[in-house]
């Protein structure tokens, strides 16, 4: 019970503008692991995505590597690690 409080309590932290993250060539995903995403198209840092308005309806992995994403409800951009998000929002998996 005194857990279910706690998580209740916290608040999203997210990491700072210059954490370096992996980008993905095939979906535009970011994670902090580049075993996370298919493609790695490069590496970049987290003020490079979050806070610019995506253009692209978020996606999930076209290989199916890792559908756990976040979409960021300010921005619209996605990412597999919430942290790298100022508003992030669980995906709903994929059929």
């Amino acid at each position: 019970m005194k857990d279910k409080n706690l998580r209740r309590t916290l608040k999203h932290v997210p990491f700072p503008k210059d954490t370096r993250a992996f980008i993905c060539a095939n979906c535009g995903a970011v994670s902090l692991d580049p075993t996370e995403i298919c493609r790695v198209q490069g590496q970049g840092t987290k003020a490079d995505w979050c806070g610019t308005k995506s253009m692209n309806p978020p996606e999930f992995c076209h290989n199916r590597k890792n559908n756990n994403r976040y979409r960021c409800a300010k921005c619209g951009q996605v990412a597999v690690n919430p942290g790298l998000l100022c508003e992030p929002e669980k995906m709903p998996m994929p059929d």
